[in-house]
């Protein structure tokens, strides 16, 4: 059967254009490093390619959220380390209070002083990161303007406007973590105010017994300070854990991603000069069958 000359050129245009699509597909692969342009050239790879990508971006969302976590914590344990040291500035006032050798004049001068500690103590309780104060439980903002979470009474009573509720913040697949204090819990039921409170009145009603009561007060309020301090510094820790199990799952997807997609450079070099090779041929042979320059019959 005689084939006809266009139909002898038909099959000659495809099979190089053919080849040239290949050689365009591999050179785009060299110069992107990835396997494929469009979903059409690997789709079972994209379609793996899509799930790791997705498993990257939930682990560097847990990563932000970790690093948001420990700034939290960090600055929590700050506060409650500063609200510590002027609880043991009482506590030495106390002390010297209830010396016998103090008389009515320098106890109030004391009790000044006291005072003092108690306003930066709420001060310190409302602590803010940011715009949002972090004893605040869950009502980080919001307030009415000249309120925060602690406010001073006209009585010299400390009134909490926050709540008690807990931060929660997920730090893994199905896990998450508490990562406050809210400020019941850390200064109201502490009882840091009533016992700083009660010292500034033993002083300045010049009463050593009940100087005495306030000192006790305080002391435990520092005890309770050491659990919440040890507390958030264990809350620490498991995050620090926490990050370097999301660094490692990050590092393992990545590489999964890397295997999936991105170029085989040495294969794909092999296979551009195997195309170029077969594109050489077929121009050659497609000028002595046709007895014709190629370039000239297109």
């Amino acid at each position: 059967m005689r084939i006809a000359a266009h139909t002898m050129y038909d099959q000659i245009r495809t099979d190089i254009g053919r080849i040239t699509d290949e050689m365009a597909k591999t050179e785009f692969s060299i110069s992107s490093g990835k396997i494929y342009s469009t979903p059409s050239d690997a789709p079972v790879a994209l379609t793996h390619a899509l799930s790791i990508k997705e498993e990257i971006s939930d682990t560097q969302q847990y990563q932000r959220n970790i690093t948001y976590a420990k700034g939290w914590i960090a600055a929590t344990s700050s506060a409650l380390s500063q609200i510590q040291d002027r609880l043991l500035r009482a506590k030495t006032l106390a002390v010297e209070g209830a010396n016998d050798s103090q008389n009515a004049d320098s106890r109030k001068a004391m009790a000044e002083e006291v005072k003092t500690i108690l306003n930066e103590v709420v001060a310190l309780g409302n602590t803010k990161m940011g715009d949002r104060y972090i004893f605040g439980g869950t009502k980080t903002r919001g307030y009415n303007p000249g309120e925060a979470p602690f406010v001073v009474e006209p009585d010299g009573s400390i009134k909490y406007l926050g709540n008690r509720e807990n931060l929660a913040i997920n730090v893994a697949e199905g896990q998450s973590m508490t990562i406050n204090v809210n400020g019941h819990d850390a200064l109201i039921q502490s009882g840091v105010f009533s016992a700083l409170k009660d010292l500034e009145d033993a002083l300045n009603a010049n009463s050593q017994t009940d100087i005495e009561r306030a000192m006790s007060e305080i002391n435990t309020s520092l005890s309770y300070m050491n659990q919440q301090i040890s507390s958030l510094g264990a809350k620490d820790n498991a995050l620090s854990v926490h990050s370097d199990m999301e660094d490692q799952l990050l590092t393992t997807s990545k590489e999964r991603l890397s295997d999936i997609e991105d170029t085989d450079i040495v294969k794909a070099i092999t296979d551009l000069k195997t195309e170029e090779l077969s594109y050489q041929a077929a121009l050659s042979a497609a000028s002595k069958v046709m007895k014709l320059s190629l370039v000239n019959y297109l």
